[in-house]
Formats: structure tokens, sequence, C-alpha cells
């Protein structure tokens, strides 16, 4: 990461596994690195701390994780907001504590309970959503 974007996006192309990929795929890994370029610093950090965590889990965990994103980024916009600020708000507190307001009538009534549910997951995970 220390080297300029023009050298990574070098490195990345002679790297036998990207060679083999298909022009969709290549493009698609280039275009992720170009955006991780263009965030700041702090954002680029976070991306890597997350991805380092993953990197972590047991393949079960990153199974359930690959599962909680996909349900969570196929949510209408307006439930991703809801859902990544109720996520804030869960995350910081022990696992009581986080319990008892999901299942209180607060979140009962603002989130459906697959809603609730994958709350549930991405704090049992430490999950934040993915921009």
């Amino acid at each position: 990461m220390k080297l300029p974007p023009s050298q990574q996006e070098r490195q990345l192309q002679q790297d036998p596994s990207f060679r083999k990929l298909p022009p969709d795929g290549q493009n698609h890994l280039l275009d992720r690195l170009r955006n991780f370029n263009r965030q700041s610093p702090e954002k680029q950090a976070q991306i890597l701390n997350r991805m380092e965590t993953f990197e972590h889990m047991t393949p079960e965990q990153q199974q359930a994780a690959r599962n909680l994103f996909g349900r969570y980024h196929n949510l209408p916009d307006d439930q991703k907001t809801k859902i990544s600020q109720a996520y804030r708000r869960l995350r910081g507190m022990p696992p009581s504590a986080r319990n008892e307001l999901l299942n209180s009538d607060e979140f009962r009534n603002n989130f459906s309970e697959e809603q609730r549910d994958l709350l549930r997951g991405m704090t049992d995970l430490n999950l934040g959503p993915a921009r």
C-alpha cells in the first residue's frame, strides 16, 4: 500500500491469480483498487481493518458474514440507513443490553423480525455494514 496507485495496478496486473481471471473480473478488481485509492486515509484504514478481521474469521463466520452482507445489500436504501443507525447504537453494548434492546417494544415496533435478526447477526459478528 506504500506504492503509488500506478505501481499498485502494475503489480496487480502481473499477479498470476489476477491474470487467470476473466476480463470482467480483472476490471472489477482494478475498479475496486482505484476506488480504494480515492478514499481518505481513515476510510482506507477502516477497509483494511475490516479485511483483516474477515481473514481471521473461521470459514463458518466468513460465510455468515457474506450472508449477512447479502441480506443487508438487498435492502432498500431507506432500510439500509435505518439498519446502519441501529447497528451503530448496538455495537458498543454488552450482549445482554444489546439483546434487551433488540427485544424491546421500541425495536419490535420499528424493525421487522427479519431486520432484528440481521442486526443480531451483525452485532454477534461485530460487522458493520460495508459501504
